[in-house]
């Protein structure tokens, strides 16, 4: 199905999630005749210096529970662990972190706020923590090199015990050659429409245009689709003016770039 005639200038599409759900995203759009630009946020490393996550995880006897807050989380956690002890609880921010988790660990006990994107994040996770019977004491929060400061905050005001490990290394996209080359022959057509799921993913983008002089200007004027108000309020700030809430899963994220041509 195609929304564009064969010739009017083509609108960009520029997926920016990380991991393999872009490509799959990417591969579908691709085949609705859209042009995709797979620009994922970040790419995920290990870190160099893995003596601290080793050694959290070797011994998890007095840790109640643990915090893993991302997909791309998940995964450089699961080269380490295989199997979780069954006093641990394992706690997450959103719905599709809790599916990465019980593909990586079926046996895990999850703590996870129900419902989609909106209803996700650090503060529903903090909220359905708070209404459980009991605190944890000890809790291990695995994340990567910066960033997700505010939930550890809340759990050290309640006097928990907070070891924060970099389990991963984010890497910010840089632009190649070739892609400096098609967004600089883009400037003259269409803005484009721009899907990104974290507030770190808008600074990001915003940093890997400045290379093209326009490029700010030219991508503010097209569409943001995101998951999360936080990350709509990231993108008004980065001079976006269209900007659409959408489910995160695929069918939704489709059904809502399909809307933007209507």
């Amino acid at each position: 199905m195609a929304f564009l005639k064969k010739d009017q200038p083509y609108t960009p599409i520029i997926s920016m999630r990380p991991g393999r759900a872009n490509n799959c995203l990417a591969r579908r759009l691709e085949a609705l005749q859209f042009q995709v630009w797979r620009w994922p946020a970040f790419s995920i490393e290990l870190p160099e210096d893995t003596k601290g996550i080793a050694q959290a995880l070797a011994n998890l006897d007095d840790i109640d529970m643990v915090i893993i807050p991302s997909p791309s989380a998940v995964a450089a956690v699961a080269y380490w662990m295989k199997e979780w002890p069954d006093h641990v609880r394992i706690a997450t921010v959103g719905q599709g972190t809790a599916k990465a988790i019980a593909l990586a660990w079926p046996n895990a006990r999850v703590v996870c706020p129900e419902g989609g994107a909106i209803e996700s994040g650090s503060e529903a996770l903090w909220q359905l923590i708070q209404q459980r019977e009991t605190m944890p004491q000890n809790v291990l929060f695995l994340r990567g090199q910066t960033g997700r400061e505010w939930l550890p905050l809340r759990f050290q005001e309640m006097g928990c015990n907070v070891t924060k490990v970099c389990a991963y290394v984010r890497v910010p996209i840089v632009l190649n050659d070739r892609q400096v080359d098609l967004l600089t022959k883009a400037l003259a057509g269409p803005s484009p429409i721009v899907y990104v799921t974290s507030t770190d993913a808008v600074d990001a983008l915003v940093r890997c245009i400045r290379v093209v002089a326009g490029a700010r200007e030219w991508l503010s004027r097209g569409i943001a689709i995101t998951i999360h108000p936080r990350v709509a309020a990231r993108l008004q700030e980065a001079g976006f003016q269209d900007i659409r809430l959408t489910q995160a899963n695929q069918e939704r994220v489709i059904e809502q770039i399909q809307n933007c041509f209507m």
